[in-house]
């Protein structure tokens, strides 16, 4: 007889999400943690969107761990002296909160108490080495040479899934389908931030993500920048393939860059950095065919789950919802076979928003990562914009022709242009 019902590994919003629910029907549950605290070793840029978490904590909005919720939204192309920006905002966000900043360090720590809590034995500060297996069914996890043993193993040891990788039933990704994510915390007065991003109180906050197309050396990166209660979450989501490709450019160094943007370094004026953290980001989501076997499901980053089409970055509501959706199954085929539990595990996923996003935005990331996206179309927006907003006493030109002579300026063909807005189309 085993040890446990069920071992969670990873005591993040998926690990944390699915011992909660499995605790809820009485379930015996270890949740294991490498960090201790958990959350101290986890990185985000810092937007829990949606109300996933309302599934196994009823009355989480009311958390001190929240920081603000968002009633301001950017999207920004930047260039070496220009900032080409879509800035929303809506009273309406404040009728229905879609999205809270949140510092993980504290959030998952957060989570993890309230697994414990529940019932579930919480373990921090542990590294699994392996997962324990009897052939091809994995029947618990090793640690420093012990073996505790469970009828299930959820991973949801995030996007690095060395447990899974290190014991063969995961492939190590490839370059092209994993980012490297380097995030900074600056400290700032609750005053300053609400003030200068123009935010209507204390409790509102600002998310943007942006295009860095002033980067030189061919590599191409992402930016965010998130307002929290006393700090700014920034960073920079970058290409792994070009990174080695490069191999020259090294992630610490556009971060910087990124922050010393004309239009950037203003935002941060006069605050401290108080953390400074890395870590890989999947890109390409991944088959749900990979996430089950016998004696074990992947959830969260573990499994790929997160979704990026150049507007918006989210990956904490996936991880939560595929956590819940593993917890489910095992729950609801307790005593059944492990074939129908892993069949359910995919069935539930592919009702959720998580398998149907991964299917519908299949192949986003040859977009998000094109030079299209990242050269040309920042170049192309920052030439229109000084042509139509410049006035040097000559005669004005029709838009069409301002946009055919920045084409060429930019050796873009008529027919590359419909082309690369089709793909936009259909992959976004």
């Amino acid at each position: 007889m085993s040890e446990f019902d069920v071992i969670v590994v990873g005591a993040g919003p998926a690990g944390s999400a699915a011992a909660i629910r499995l605790a809820s029907a009485k379930a015996n549950v270890l949740l294991i943690d490498r960090a201790d605290p958990p959350g101290s070793k986890n990185v985000s840029g810092g937007v829990l969107w949606g109300d996933s978490l309302g599934q196994v904590i009823p009355d989480w909005e009311k958390s001190n761990m929240l920081e603000r919720y968002v009633e301001a939204k950017g999207v920004t192309f930047l260039t070496k002296d220009s900032k080409i920006a879509l800035d929303f905002r809506s009273t309406k966000f404040g009728e229905v909160k879609s999205g809270y900043t949140v510092l993980r360090t504290k959030f998952d720590a957060w989570l993890a108490k309230k697994a414990k809590d529940a019932g579930v034995m919480v373990v921090s500060g542990v590294t699994v080495d392996k997962l324990a297996m009897e052939g091809k069914k994995v029947t618990g996890v090793m640690q420093n040479g012990e073996t505790v043993t469970a009828d299930t193993v959820i991973l949801a040891e995030g996007a690095n899934s060395r447990v899974a990788i290190d014991s063969g039933i995961k492939k190590k990704p490839d370059d092209r389908h994993m980012a490297i994510g380097v995030k900074e915390v600056i400290k700032l007065p609750e005053k300053t931030i609400t003030e200068r991003f123009n935010l209507t109180s204390a409790k509102r906050g600002y998310a943007s993500e942006y295009v860095l197309g002033f980067l030189e050396g061919g590599v191409k990166a992402g930016g965010f920048l998130y307002t929290n209660k006393e700090s700014i979450s920034i960073g920079a989501v970058i290409s792994m393939e070009d990174l080695r490709k490069n191999n020259q450019t090294y992630s610490f160094n556009i971060i910087e860059q990124f922050k010393e943007h004309p239009f950037i370094a203003p935002l941060l004026a006069d605050g401290r950095v108080e953390e400074y953290s890395a870590h890989l980001v999947p890109e390409a989501g991944q088959s749900v065919d990979q996430i089950y076997g016998d004696g074990y499901m992947i959830a969260g980053d573990a499994a790929g789950f997160t979704f990026s089409n150049g507007l918006v970055l989210q990956g904490m509501n996936y991880a939560i919802v595929s956590g819940i959706a593993a917890a489910d199954a095992y729950i609801a085929t307790k005593g059944s076979t492990s074939a129908d539990r892993y069949e359910l595990y995919r069935d539930t996923l592919k009702k959720t928003f998580v398998l149907r996003d991964m299917e519908t935005f299949k192949g986003s990331d040859r977009v998000t990562w094109s030079e299209s996206i990242h050269n040309t179309v920042p170049a192309m927006a920052e030439e229109i914009m000084l042509n139509i907003f410049s006035e040097n006493g000559e005669p004005k030109k029709h838009l069409s022709r301002i946009v055919m002579e920045s084409a060429f300026k930019n050796r873009q063909k008529r027919k590359d242009m419909i082309v690369d807005m089709y793909r936009m189309m259909k992959r976004l």
